[in-house]
């Protein structure tokens, strides 16, 4: 038996939808048992944590040394307890909690999953260096390091915070709605985007080019679901320029299947990612994408096949896409139904669970 713990100090977003496809598919992982150590300290949607969960916010230790040391103690308490063989560490704390913890313990297998490494971000260059320093000692002690996407991975190689040999990917994958996804281009056109409401999202530029295909004619509307410290400041803007009715901010929503059924096109401002789950969802649902060209976007889009990427200085290419699909339905039924093939082919949740069980049945030494 291969006992697993599951390491999550971020648990929402991405990471949450991670560790919850893990669970929830227990059966898929022969001879496998897992044990689940999460903070609650980034679940920004409210939503109950699985009552087997175990819950310690030490593991959102920011910079309390104390913090530190209770999160390392009940990591080992739970490894000795459980007889604990395989920690599978996401996302940068919990990777930098198995990085400490590998000065005590020796004999555990660590698995380590960055979902989008944080030296992906806009910072000083000095920053960026100690960042990327830190993140090669997590994946120094990684027996196995598990990119989401090929772009993640290529990064990772090219700036040597990863060997070629210790990583593997393996892409976020989603269940199929299993519903007829036949979609029908309606009188107004619309676009949404689902994810917190923060600076990795970028929602200001969202608006400023929402703003601009709505001052084109274009009859089109704009929904975001998802909650985020800059929620607030972004309903404000779009109050600013008077089009609440047009783009619509509308915070965490249960409802998601209903919004991307009734979406005609996905659309994506963030300045980084790992492989983001939201985007695999709306391929399920058939819509074509328009992404920022960052790391972790380009694996989702086969160009002028499913979508497109865009440079964020390049909104005018963003306005004459989206005309040219409301005014070439054929366009948009190509586009659609690539996108569904796409998803299909690589980022179904069946081939997602299939090699995470490769590796942990592989990995313990």
């Amino acid at each position: 038996m291969k006992n697993i713990l599951l390491l999550c100090e971020a648990y929402g977003g991405g990471v949450k939808t991670y560790i919850d496809a893990i669970t929830l598919n227990e059966e898929r992982f022969p001879k496998c048992q897992f044990n689940v150590l999460v903070s609650s300290k980034r679940n920004e949607t409210g939503s109950k944590i699985n009552r087997d969960f175990i819950i310690d916010d030490n593991l959102s230790f920011g910079k309390s040394p104390l913090k530190l040391i209770r999160a390392i103690n009940k990591i080992h308490r739970l490894v000795k307890k459980n007889n604990i063989n395989i920690i599978h560490a996401n996302s940068t704390f919990s990777g930098l909690l198995i990085y400490i913890y590998s000065f005590f313990n020796r004999r555990i297998t660590f698995i380590y999953t960055p979902h989008g490494y944080y030296s992906l971000k806009s910072m000083n260059k000095f920053k960026k260096k100690f960042i990327r320093f830190v993140e090669k000692k997590i994946n120094n002690v990684s027996h196995n390091v598990i990119h989401v996407s090929n772009s993640e991975e290529n990064e990772a190689i090219k700036h040597q915070i990863v060997s070629k040999e210790k990583s593997k990917v393996i892409f976020n994958g989603v269940e199929d709605p299993e519903r007829d996804n036949k979609k029908n281009l309606k009188d107004t056109f619309k676009i949404v985007n689902l994810a917190r409401v923060d600076d990795q999202k970028n929602p200001f530029e969202f608006i400023e080019i929402a703003k601009q295909i709505i001052d084109a004619g274009v009859n089109v509307e704009f929904i975001w679901a998802g909650n985020g410290e800059f929620l607030e400041e972004a309903r404000k803007k779009v109050k600013e320029y008077n089009m609440e009715k047009k783009i619509r901010f509308i915070g965490f929503s249960d409802q998601k299947n209903d919004i991307l059924s009734q979406a005609d096109l996905y659309f994506s401002t963030s300045y980084y990612e790992g492989l983001p789950f939201s985007v695999v969802e709306a391929m399920s649902y058939k819509l074509p994408l328009i992404l920022s060209d960052i790391v972790g976007h380009s694996d989702l889009v086969d160009q002028e096949k499913n979508g497109i990427l865009f440079e964020l200085n390049d909104r005018t290419s963003v306005i004459h896409f989206i005309q040219s699909m409301i005014s070439d339905r054929e366009k948009w039924n190509y586009l659609s139904s690539n996108s569904y093939e796409c998803y299909k082919k690589h980022f179904s949740l069946d081939i997602m669970l299939q090699s995470l069980s490769e590796v942990y049945q592989n990995k313990v030494r």
